[in-house]
């Protein structure tokens, strides 16, 4: 197991930016992954970081027994869309410019069928968003708890922090959202499904936050017959019930049977 922290000045950010980059370098039993590895771009959630999510959730042992290089650059609180105008194009950054820097640097695979997205709580919008919008680079887009509607998240739920005035800073005003890409529901309806990565949903039964609107994007894919996998579960807008989804994620990307935990187990 390789961990390896990654800075570099982002164009697209116009900024120096931090990565950390997992890779499956050896493994518990002498078995070597081979390389090119499949990879996973993961997006930390609002006031997140990359370090975090190492420090809390075990990416690390699913890096290791699953096989899989990821990739967690910082989000900068941005819900990864972008801003021209501020020279802060996070969009971009997600959707193109970390997949060339790092395929350049690591042996990464560059084959659309082995790079995935995937997020949690904002990362899980920006996974979503970025997913669609590059939906040639990604084949697999993974969202847990994500905040499938972002002007209701950022606009009623101000006991969390967020405000009118912070969404409209993002987004504009709520008709635009609704108007544009940013609004999941009309990029998931408008697409052809041919088109559409494979899906896979998570969201705690308690997670006052986004459970609403993650239901209610479910419910549009389920009208629409846009093919998912959506799990929910006992839990709330937290650690505990994001590492409960850790294996069920690995093993959604991998393709590897739950509850096998190792890459090499068939059972």
């Amino acid at each position: 197991m390789a961990l390896i922290k990654l800075e570099y000045k982002s164009k697209a950010l116009v900024q120096g930016v931090s990565v950390n980059v997992l890779l499956p370098t050896d493994s518990f039993d002498g078995i070597e992954v081979p390389t090119p590895y499949k990879t996973l771009y993961f997006l930390p959630g609002y006031s997140g970081n990359s370090t975090e999510l190492l420090t809390y959730l075990s990416f690390r042992k699913q890096s290791e027994l699953k096989g899989i290089a990821i990739v967690i650059p910082d989000g900068y609180n941005s819900f990864y869309v972008d801003h021209p105008e501020r020279n802060a194009c996070y969009s971009t950054f997600i959707g193109e410019e970390l997949l060339q820097i790092t395929r350049k640097l690591f042996p990464l695979s560059e084959k659309r069928e082995e790079t995935y997205i995937g997020g949690i709580s904002m990362g899980g919008y920006g996974a979503l968003m970025n997913g669609m919008k590059y939906r040639k680079n990604f084949s697999k887009i993974v969202a847990m708890s994500p905040a499938a509607d972002a002007c209701k998240l950022l606009t009623e739920k101000e006991d969390a922090g967020f405000s009118k005035e912070l969404f409209e800073n993002l987004f504009g005003n709520e008709k635009e959202y609704y108007a544009s890409d940013a609004n999941l529901e009309k990029v998931f309806t408008e697409t052809d499904k041919s088109e559409i990565p494979e899906l896979f949903l998570c969201c705690g039964t308690e997670d006052v936050l986004v459970y609403d609107v993650v239901k209610k994007l479910v419910k549009t894919l389920k009208e629409n017959y846009v093919q998912h996998i959506y799990r929910e579960a006992n839990g709330e807008h937290d650690l505990d019930f994001w590492e409960s989804m850790m294996d069920p994620v690995f093993s959604f990307l991998t393709g590897i049977k739950e509850g096998t935990k190792n890459r090499l187990i068939v059972r």
